[in-house]
C-alpha cells in the first residue's frame, strides 16, 4: 500500500487496499457480514479513485498500520476502531469531494 501510494499507482493501491481489508473481513468468519460488505464495497469503490489526490491514501495507510498492529496484538476492539477510523476518514473526504 505504501509503495503504491508513493509511486502514485492508484490501481495497485486500490487492489492492495481491497486485499488488505478483505483479508480482515474474511478472518471474522461471518459469511453474511462478508456478503454485505462486498456489496457495499462494489457500490462505493468507483469513488475510491477520487481519494488519491486528496491525501487520504496516506491517512488510510496510518489506519492500516494501526489495524496490522491490533491484529498482531490480537486486540479485536482496536482492529474495529482502526477499521472504523479508516472508513470514517474516507467517507468524510468523499462527502467533501462530491459537494
Amino acid at each position: 500500500l505504501e509503495q503504491a501510494n508513493a509511486a502514485g499507482d492508484v490501481k495497485s493501491y486500490l487492489r492492495a487496499n481491497y486485499a488488505f481489508h478483505f483479508s480482515i473481513y474474511r478472518a471474522a468468519g461471518s459469511e453474511n457480514m462478508l456478503s454485505i460488505i462486498e456489496n457495499l464495497w462494489l457500490q462505493i469503490s468507483p469513488y475510491f479513485n477520487m481519494l488519491h489526490d486528496s491525501g487520504n491514501y496516506s491517512t488510510a495507510n496510518q489506519h492500516h498500520q494501526q489495524m496490522f498492529a491490533a491484529l498482531r496484538d490480537r486486540n479485536a476492539e482496536a482492529v474495529r476502531a482502526a477499521v472504523r477510523a479508516d472508513i470514517d476518514a474516507a467517507f468524510t473526504v468523499l462527502i467533501k469531494l462530491l459537494k
